[in-house]
């Protein structure tokens, strides 16, 4: 009898992890000038007029909670922010004249450290999340957040994401990173 129990549990573990890798609503969001659009289903791709992909930011949406994104007014730029249970991650495609692009926001970005001393608190961080707020220019973005540490101490916290337009190397993920880059963190 124990085993068999072991095993309906597992099975709903299953079927409930299922469900909630799949619980993100399917969008589509179109740039400003139609030209192109941000498909998320069973993953995140810029897509062109006709539905074909022209850069995957991530073809696995497991454990993803939210995602938020934002074109910019020209259309050649957009930001994604892929919220997960402990801590968000930025990601961008951008259109450099010829061809689609694809980016992310390096971790060592945040100065956490720095942060949590200015809004009084310290210890490990548990959990981050952060949103888009309102592009400022056409290469530059707004984006809010929380630190979360123990006892559920939180540090809210601002800065710019620009588009750096210099030099960038290509991770083994296919992005390019050093294209975007976190500006004027500070505490809200």
């Amino acid at each position: 009898m124990k085993p068999n129990l072991i095993l309906i549990l597992a099975s709903l573990f299953v079927s409930n992890l299922a469900w909630a890798v799949n619980s993100l609503t399917p969008q589509r969001i179109p740039a400003p000038n139609n030209s192109s659009a941000l498909e998320i289903s069973d993953g995140i791709r810029v897509v062109d007029s006709g539905g074909s992909s022209l850069v995957t930011l991530t073809s696995d949406l497991e454990g993803v909670q939210q995602v938020d994104a934002k074109w910019s007014a020209d259309s050649r730029l957009v930001v994604v922010v892929i919220s997960y249970n402990r801590g968000s991650g930025v990601e961008a495609a951008y259109f450099d004249g010829s061809s689609w692009h694809k980016t992310l926001q390096s971790d060592s970005d945040l100065p956490v450290d720095e942060l949590s001393r200015q809004g009084g608190t310290s210890g490990r961080l548990i959990a981050q999340h952060c949103r888009l707020g309102d592009w400022l220019d056409p290469r530059r973005i707004t984006v809010t957040g929380d630190l979360i540490f123990p006892g559920q101490k939180r540090v809210a916290y601002g800065y710019t994401l620009i588009f750096t337009g210099g030099p960038v190397y290509l991770d083994r993920g296919g992005f390019e990173e050093g294209a975007i880059k976190g500006i004027g963190y500070h505490v809200r």
